[in-house]
Parts: structure tokens; C-alpha cells; sequence
């Protein structure tokens, strides 16, 4: 089995010798959780001691904490999501937390919090807790914080609470008193309106009572297998019957811990060639069974694992689990929890690699994802289209025509479209947020492959994971790796895809020759956004010749030895002439971006000659 505490001890010192290379810094926290579920009344009685080290070059007099479940209330901001004036509303919440009643209804109840062992005044507004300390957290010191709460625990409505739609007891996600993230930028006590999340790296220590028939997984090892059985271990359990069982939880690098209870859990768990511990969660109905006990399920997320390990950097917690729970479907460290009930296996299966994914860049990769959504979404979304167009057995030369289409029909002109730059909480709507996140997301990686080529795309992504893991990465960071891989100058790409909502579009003018050895190619840029082009030539022999038009911009260009340099081509240029040292008569056809990986809006006029017009 593969050594965790050795790990976690190697990810610190390279975070510290990034810090002293770099000036980075990040916040150090340890939780140490003592909870028991009473599953009678809906509630969980806490305590917390929360170590929390201050890395940052400023004194602390103050400390901000998320109280997420505080949003399942009426009258809370997420409630009020219903009433904002937008033409896209939010239907998996709409008025349905207005609609609670008392005893449905999610609630933090915060009885003491201690600094240092001396109480502190504190309010709390929604979803946010704010205390003014008795002394300010020095740079380089360590503080201790202790709270005692109790937590009402909601009916499902966005991700967390009871009695999911498909019959799950528990699901604990965005469920304690957590710290708001202190950064270059300052606190960060974003409220919660059912969009994205930011959390610091720590340990977890959690320990949970509850009733001995419950089954619970979730993010962290079990430290107690004996003691508990459940299929956490393939030895006797070491106890007597008890009526109440402690199950203790430990996670080191992670931002949150999630977790589920369930009386009818099935779990079973196998060990991948890496060393990653593989868990499953899910109860014994029909078509939850059909999921994870169909034969496949295991060759598939062998393969998966090895497909991101691969492209995108090793996993670098021991476990993962799959867990039916929550609402819709939903990252956390360690874990996934997701409706199960699903239309056929791949469709299924595709939402386990899209939230598989997120751990990659929600959890070991922890941008900001109120401010950098689409770093998180969006690169996930990327990665489930990669992995999936290779287990469904498509194997396409480009597995993102999905999201290319999408954006040149639906996206690219539309009003309502807000820069992906906007922070997640603020867009006019749930629909225009998801196109920003996932699909410019996903797309910012699809192009920026078609701007440096295949060869330095994945030596970017590994090199990220490499540098950046179990830190807080921003765009510039992702940028500058890009550019010292690729050779290239890329802020211009970064900055028009991001901060604007400009779009490509390069079509084919005309086509002549004016002598029997030269053909003249002229390409106009017809949308708002400069782009670098590829052109492909097709003989009447067949053969063909791939051209590369770099931006100057760029200050250099992908290498490919089968690729022929021409331009640059200014972005202040409507048109620009590719000459092509062949005759008219020897070509048969020509093409813009023959590997689709541009966002062009309109490839009708990339084909020469056109196809002839269908009846």
C-alpha cells in the first residue's frame, strides 16, 4: 500500500522551498473534529480545535468562517437566487428553500468560539461568521481556535442534508464551521449562493458517532478499520457488538472534508497498480447496482487513472472514493459524491471521470473558484472529454467538438455572454456561469493545444501539476509555465479569451493564381479576436502540406516537422496572402484549421472549394 504520511511530509517541503524560490506563501491549518450524529432529531453536535498557522508577512486581529449551511433558511441569499431579474433562472434550487419548513431547514448554531482558551465575541451574517480577536496571529506564529456548535441538518436541496432523491440517508459536504482563506489578496468571506468554493490546505482528524448501523465514507483514510469492519478491512473486527461506533477519519493536503452515512451502503474497495486505494459507496437498489457492480466499472477507473496519471501528473492522495449521495453530482478531496440513477453506464460513468477529474484541479491544483472557476471547471471539463473519448472507444482526432459547437451556435454572439474573468457568485444567471466555467474553460485549453501543439500542451499540464500542487495557483501562474514550455509569448491569448468576449473567426477570401507556378491564398479575419491559424493544402496527388501562421504577437511558433512556417500575421491586418509555390490546377482542396482547434464561429467559409449546396 502506498506510504501516506511520507508523501504529505515531501508535498510541505516543497511547498516551503517554492515559498523561499518564489515569495509564495499559504496559510497552514489543522482541524481536529469531535462529532455525534443524532440521526433521531436531524442534528450534529461538534467540537472543534483548529490549529492555524499564520504564513503571511501580516499580523491577523481578525478571522472570518463559512457557515455554508446557514444558505438552507429562507430569507438567505441563495433563497433569494429566485428573485434576481435574469432570463436564466436557477430550477435546481428555485423556490424550493423559501418553501422549508422549521424542521427541514439547515442551520449552524455556533455556541463558543475560543482564542487561545479565551472566549471572543463574534456575529454571524448568513452565512458567515466574523470574530475580532483578543490579540493579533504575528507572521510565523501558530493560534488555537475551539468551537462548540450544533448543526440542524436540511433536507437535500443543493448538494448536502438528508434523504437525498435517490434514498441516502447523509451527505456532509460544506458541513462545519470552516476557515475563510487569508491570502496576498486578504480574507475572502465569500457567502455562499450555490456557486464555487476556496478553501486553505491542512489535516483533518475527524472523528464521527453514530448509530453501529450506519455505514459512512468520504474523504480521509480510516484510521480505526478494525474497529469498525464495513469492508474497510478483510479482517475480523476486534470488538464486541456495540450499539454506538466512533469511525476516526485523518486527511493530510486537502481544502475540505465531505462525508455520508447510510444504514444500507453496500462499500467495496480494490488497490490500483499505482498504490491509490479505490472505495465505492452506493446502496443495493436496482439501478445503482447496475453502476458499480457491472464488471466493467473497475477495468474503467483502472484505465482512468492511469489515462490522467499519466497526462496530467500523478495522483497524490492514497484514496478515492465514489460515493451515491448528495444532489445532481459533486467534488470534494478524496471523494465524489453523486447521484447514481442514471440513463446507461457510459453516461453514468462520465460523470465518476468529470468529478474524478476535479480532483486534479479543484483539489490538488485549489485555485480560487469564486475568482478562477474556469481554471477549475473548465480544465476538468477538458481532461472528462480527453479520458472519456478514449474509454468510450471513439479515439476522435479531437474529443472537444461538443464544446467548439456549443460555442460557435449558442455562445459566441449571445447577449447575455459575460466574460469567463466575471467571479462565479455575479453572473446574470446559472446558464451564462456554466458556459463561462466549463465551456470557455475547456476551450481555453483546446485552443492554447492548437497555439503551441500536442508536445508542449502536455509538458504544460504535468509541469503545472508538478509546481503547483497543494498550492493556490492563479491564471499567471498557469500562463508563465505555458510560455517557458511552448517558447511562445501567450498573454495576448490569455487576455482576449478571458477578459473579453471576443471570438475568433478566419475565413477563406479567394483563391487565383496569376502565373502556372504560384497559387495565392487570402484569409481575412472576420471575428473580434486575432487568433494564429493553421492551413492545410491538398494536392490532386493526395498528398497534402500543412502551413502555421503564428501571430507576431506570439514571438515564436509551435515546432512540428511537418508543419511549414509562413507570416506572421499582425493582428492589426484584416487579411493576409499565403503563397502557395504549386499551380492552381494541382490543388484539390484547401483548408483553415483542419484539426478544429480553433473556436472559429463559422466553418463554412474555411473549406475551398465550397461543397457543393445540399437539396
Amino acid at each position: 500500500m502506498k506510504k501516506f504520511f511520507p508523501l504529505a511530509l515531501s508535498i510541505a517541503i516543497g511547498i516551503g522551498s517554492a515559498s523561499a524560490q518564489t515569495g509564495y506563501w499559504q496559510q497552514s491549518l489543522r482541524y481536529q473534529m469531535d462529532l455525534d450524529l443524532d440521526h433521531n432529531q436531524h442534528r450534529l453536535e461538534g467540537k472543534m480545535r483548529l490549529e492555524y498557522t499564520n504564513n503571511s508577512p501580516d499580523a491577523l486581529d481578525e478571522i472570518f468562517m463559512h457557515l455554508y449551511w446557514n444558505a438552507f433558511q429562507p430569507g438567505s441569499m441563495m433563497s433569494n437566487m429566485a428573485n434576481i431579474p435574469t432570463q436564466f433562472k436557477d430550477k435546481a434550487i428555485g423556490t424550493k428553500i423559501e418553501e422549508l419548513k422549521p424542521h427541514e431547514e439547515g442551520e449552524h448554531i455556533v455556541r463558543v468560539v475560543k482564542h487561545n482558551g479565551r472566549e471572543v465575541a463574534f456575529d454571524v451574517q448568513q452565512t458567515i461568521l466574523h470574530a475580532r480577536l483578543n490579540e493579533p496571529i504575528a507572521p510565523g506564529s501558530t493560534h488555537v481556535f475551539e468551537l462548540e456548535y450544533t448543526t440542524r441538518i436540511p433536507i437535500v436541496i443543493e448538494r448536502a442534508g438528508r434523504n437525498n432523491k435517490e434514498g441516502v440517508d447523509y451527505s456532509f459536504t460544506q458541513w462545519y464551521p470552516k476557515m475563510c482563506v487569508y491570502d496576498r489578496d486578504g480574507w475572502h468571506p465569500d457567502l455562499y449562493v450555490a456557486r464555487e468554493f476556496y478553501g486553505d490546505f491542512g489535516r483533518f482528524e475527524v472523528n464521527i458517532t453514530a448509530d453501529a448501523g450506519f455505514v459512512l465514507g468520504g474523504t480521509g483514510v480510516l484510521q480505526n478499520p478494525a474497529e469498525i469492519g464495513h469492508g474497510y478491512t478483510d479482517e475480523p473486527v476486534k470488538h464486541k457488538k456495540k450499539s454506538r461506533i466512533t469511525w476516526r477519519f485523518a486527511a493530510d493536503n486537502v481544502h475540505d472534508f465531505a462525508w455520508t452515512a447510510d444504514r444500507e451502503y453496500r462499500h467495496q474497495r480494490f488497490t490500483l497498480p499505482s498504490g491509490t486505494e479505490i472505495h465505492y459507496f452506493y446502496l443495493p437498489d436496482a439501478k445503482s447496482t447496475m453502476m458499480y457492480e457491472n464488471e466493467r466499472f473497475r477495468a474503467d477507473i483502472a484505465a482512468y487513472f492511469a489515462f490522467m496519471n499519466e497526462r496530467f501528473g500523478p495522483y497524490l492522495w492514497p484514496q478515492f472514493s465514489v460515493i451515491q449521495g448528495g444532489e445532481g453530482a459533486m467534488e470534494y478531496p478524496m471523494a465524489t459524491l453523486m447521484e447514481s440513477h442514471g440513463k446507461e453506464y457510459l453516461g453514468t460513468f462520465s460523470t465518476v471521470a468529470h468529478e474524478g477529474s476535479h480532483m486534479w484541479f479543484y483539489g490538488m491544483l485549489a485555485t480560487d473558484e469564486q475568482r478562477y472557476h474556469w481554471m477549475d471547471e473548465g480544465f476538468t471539463s477538458f481532461a472528462e472529454d480527453e479520458v472519456m473519448n478514449v474509454l468510450s472507444g471513439d479515439n476522435k482526432p479531437n474529443a472537444h467538438e461538443g464544446y467548439l459547437g456549443t460555442f460557435a451556435k449558442r455562445a459566441a454572439k449571445a447577449s447575455w455572454r459575460e466574460p469567463a474573468s466575471t467571479p462565479a457568485n455575479y453572473f446574470d444567471g446559472k446558464f451564462p456561469y456554466q458556459m463561462a466555467a466549463y465551456m470557455m474553460g475547456s476551450l481555453y485549453l483546446v485552443q492554447l493545444r492548437g497555439i503551441v501543439g500536442d508536445e508542449a500542451f502536455w509538458r504544460i499540464m504535468r509541469r503545472y501539476h508538478a509546481e503547483w500542487s497543494f498550492k493556490h495557483p492563479r491564471p499567471e501562474d498557469f500562463v508563465r509555465i505555458a510560455e517557458r514550455e511552448s517558447g511562445m509569448v501567450l498573454d495576448w491569448y490569455h487576455d482576449q479569451w478571458i477578459n473579453t468576449t471576443k471570438y475568433p473567426d478566419v475565413g477563406i477570401d479567394s483563391v487565383w493564381s496569376d502565373n502556372v507556378a504560384l497559387t495565392y491564398l487570402r484569409l481575412e479575419r472576420l471575428g473580434t479576436m486575432a487568433m494564429p491559424v493553421d492551413v492545410k493544402v491538398t494536392y490532386e496527388s493526395g498528398a497534402s502540406m500543412t502551413y502555421t501562421i503564428p501571430l507576431l504577437e506570439q514571438q515564436g511558433h509551435k515546432t512540428d516537422p511537418l508543419l511549414v512556417l509562413a507570416g506572421p500575421w499582425n493582428f492589426t491586418q484584416k487579411t493576409f496572402t499565403l503563397t502557395i509555390e504549386t499551380p492552381l490546377k494541382g490543388i484539390r482542396s484547401i483548408e483553415v484549421d483542419p484539426g478544429h482547434w480553433t473556436a472559429d464561429v463559422n466553418r463554412d467559409d474555411n473549406v475551398w472549394p465550397k461543397p457543393a449546396a445540399s437539396n
